[in-house]
């Protein structure tokens, strides 16, 4: 929402003057603009323009309705009656056509992207409350979790992750040295303004680890409305006694604005239908955002900084009473600086983008009979850095080339592992050190090109290639000197979308894509969250040939995507067990995953929608025919919403079926279903959320991992937050 105010005032009354746009700048014709308290209300013109005569009485408050808008309600102080007046509305179901994303490095509208992909918005994870990113985007098409529970799940995609899918904060590469691969579960939903989850490799634009997508967390911005401003914001789970809260700065001055934003969560164990507790499910976090931007026509300069702190965030597993598992620490301080550049009178256009993250983690696992016997603790530590300069420029009216050179690396990356023994009485008896690996680095340098061109009718073609040279050093266990692999590879991709009608797009595009080994892979060898890991020097990277179509269906009222994919991923790293506890790495010839996701909305009536999505996935080795690990069961969600004015409710279900071709590392679970119930309101500067997860209260698994446990009972959600 973008309030930048409003004109001149006549006694005893006040004209409002301005227009009502969507998320595009587009003009919204035909919305109402409506003074409750005395009635007066004007629609809006072809260029989304208005005029209103209100009582000139301090503060106004206007509504705008729209019926393929969320209703918006919209503060104009005495102040603003100097200044234009521009009320942005959130389209309901028009997202594709004004929603713009960065798959392609460059902002983009979505619809014109050639891959399937979905924009999570800010807005719906304010109604959501979910307690991390990967939480608020479980209801993507293709999009699942994985790991054992509670809030150390990570995302899949398509039956991909591992590092195969790529985190990226603001345009920043993520990195992690969890098993399972990174996890933004620090970044606060409240300080997303919206997340893209491109189902697509894109190595060409980002090099390794986005061989199966890339998930984009982009988080809130200053928007630059002349004074201070802020939100408070509160919520509390029942299930595990999850209380949140935070608080949100913005103003601005001229052409330079800021923004800081303060987060804090913590629960305790959740509770599982019947009522006993699930140990080591306990979580607390905070974060700090702050961002300073410089906003002109020919440029805009930012700098930010995200610091995230969490403690004793649990790993569920099922031997948690005599093999406790958690995350004491985790550490995160990432530094950006972004410098954009539109070089008028040549319509190219610059940025070079920077970044360091000096992290590190921490894991502990006890081992208790009727009292502490062992205790297992690793820290391992990295400083993550990486910049990119890259230039784009459209040739003509159908021609625009992007080019750039970008490099990643890791730095100073190690592991220590530590074991500690206790007597009967608890005195230490004995402390064993190790060095896991040290002296990590880790060198990624990369050089892309890409191309769209739509100069024929209704034909849009998109091409790209990519280079990168990469290296790796670590000192692994037992050894003397630096264990270096140095790699190069070389990706690129075709696609194609033509239009087909004015509401049916069909999109199909190959590429090749590769996967980089990581420190950990390679090297790390000692405790984990799941037991005891065994790192492999020789594992080999991996490549893939991805074949991806689809087609989208896009009207007033309704949106329908049907979407199939193929992969196949050659040195597959595959995690095995070598006993109950123990787990390795090891590389299959060739692995493929195919399947296809089918999603849709549907406005039934003004104010009323249905919607839902349904993926089906298979994977498999092609050297033995045996199933792949994270490969998901056939999944169905499907709901509807009504709005009534400031209040919205909506009803959801996940239905999935039974797995019983678990993967070398896996379990089979039974299916599933799954009722959700959500609504809000929304009065004046405040904002009412109340969710009812898991209303019949089902006792299910939702993941085949061989450690998983049943997943939250009922579990009620309040959520209230007031701007000024």
């Amino acid at each position: 929402m973008i309030l930048a105010a409003a004109l001149s005032a006549q006694a005893p009354g006040a004209e409002v003057r301005g227009k009502v746009v969507g998320v595009g700048q587009k003009p919204v014709e035909r919305a109402v603009v409506l003074h409750r308290p005395t009635g007066a209300r004007a629609v809006t013109g072809a260029r989304g323009e208005f005029v209103l005569g209100v009582p000139d009485s301090g503060r106004i408050r206007l509504d705008v309705i729209h019926a393929d808008y969320y209703e918006r309600e919209f503060a104009v102080s005495k102040k603003d009656l100097a200044r234009e007046l521009v009320l942005t509305l959130v389209p309901l179901i028009g997202q594709r056509e004004e929603i713009v994303v960065t798959a392609l490095r460059y902002p983009e509208p979505s619809v014109k992207i050639p891959a399937a992909e979905t924009v999570v918005r800010g807005e719906a994870l304010a109604e959501k409350m979910p307690a991390n990113i990967t939480e608020g985007i479980q209801d993507v098409p293709g999009v699942g979790a994985l790991g054992s529970g509670g809030f150390s799940l990570v995302p899949t995609v398509r039956g991909l992750a591992r590092r195969r899918i790529l985190y990226l904060i603001d345009g920043a590469r993520l990195e992690s040295e969890r098993r399972t691969g990174p996890n933004a579960s620090f970044v606060s939903p409240e300080d997303i303004d919206q997340i893209e989850v491109l189902r697509s490799p894109s190595s060409v634009f980002y090099g390794s680890d986005a061989i199966g997508g890339v998930i984009h967390l982009l988080t809130k911005r200053p928007s630059f409305r002349p004074g201070i401003h802020g939100r408070l914001s509160t919520g509390y789970g029942s299930v595990n006694g999850e209380k949140a809260a935070g608080v949100m700065l913005e103003g601005s001055s001229g052409e330079t604005a800021f923004s800081l934003s303060f987060q804090g969560l913590g629960a305790g164990n959740y509770r599982v239908p019947g009522g006993s507790r699930v140990l080591q499910s306990q979580y607390t976090q905070g974060s700090l955002l702050a961002r300073v931007s410089r906003r002109t026509d020919k440029r805009e300069v930012e700098l930010s900084f995200l610091g995230a702190r969490g403690t004793d965030i649990g790993k569920p597993n099922r031997t948690a009473s005599t093999s406790p598992t958690w995350y004491p620490r985790e550490n995160q301080n990432l530094l950006q600086f972004r410098w954009n550049e539109k070089i008028v009178g040549t319509g190219g256009e610059i940025l070079f983008h920077a970044f360091v993250n000096p992290n590190f983690l921490e894991l502990r696992t006890d081992t208790c009979r009727v009292q502490k016997t062992n205790e297992a603790f690793s820290r391992t530590q990295s400083t993550d850095f990486g910049s990119q300069l890259s230039y784009g420029r459209k040739l003509g009216a159908s021609l625009r080339v992007e080019s750039g050179l970008d490099y990643f690396g890791r730095a100073g990356a190690g592991a220590v592992n530590t074991y500690t023994a206790f007597d009967a009485s608890g005195a230490i008896t004995g402390v064993y050190e190790e060095l896991s690996y040290t002296e990590g680095w880790r060198s990624d340098v990369g050089f892309f090109v890409s191309a769209d061109y739509a100069g024929v009718r209704r034909l849009d073609l998109l091409a790209g290639v990519r280079w990168d040279s990469l290296r790796m050093d670590a000192v692994p266990l037992g050894a003397i000197a630096p264990v270096r692999t140095s790699d190069t590879a070389g990706t690129g991709f075709l696609a194609a979308s033509y239009k087909f009608t004015e509401v049916l797009t069909g999109f199909v595009n190959a590429g090749r894509a590769y996967r980089l080994p990581s420190l950990s892979e390679r090297f790390y060898t000692g405790i984990s969250g799941r037991g005891f890991i065994i790192g492999q020097p020789g594992l080999r990277p991996e490549t893939s040939l991805n074949l991806d179509g689809g087609l989208k269906l896009l009207g007033r009222r309704f949106f329908a995507g049907l979407y199939a994919f193929r992969y196949e991923i050659s040195d597959l790293i595959e995690r095995y067990k070598i006993n109950p506890t123990t787990y390795t790495y090891g590389n299959i010839a060739k692995g493929r995953v195919q399947g296809w996701e089918l999603e849709a909305e549907y406005f039934v009536l003004p104010g009323w929608k249905v919607f839902g999505n349904l993926t089906a996935i298979r994977g498999r080795s092609l050297e033995t025919g045996d199933a792949l690990n994270d490969i998901p069961p056939l999944r169905l969600y499907a709901g509807t919403r009504v709005w009534l004015g400031l209040f919205t409710a909506e009803a959801n279900g996940v239905f999935q079926l039974s797995k019983d071709n678990p993967g070398p590392a896996e379990v089979a679970i039974p299916g599933s279903a799954v009722l959700n119930l959500r609504a809000s309101y929304a009065w004046q500067a405040w904002n009412f959320y109340l969710t009812l997860a898991n209303v019949l209260n089902a006792s299910y698994f939702a993941r085949p991992d061989a450690e998983a446990m049943l997943e939250p009972a009922r579990n009620l959600r309040l959520g209230i937050a007031c701007a000024f």
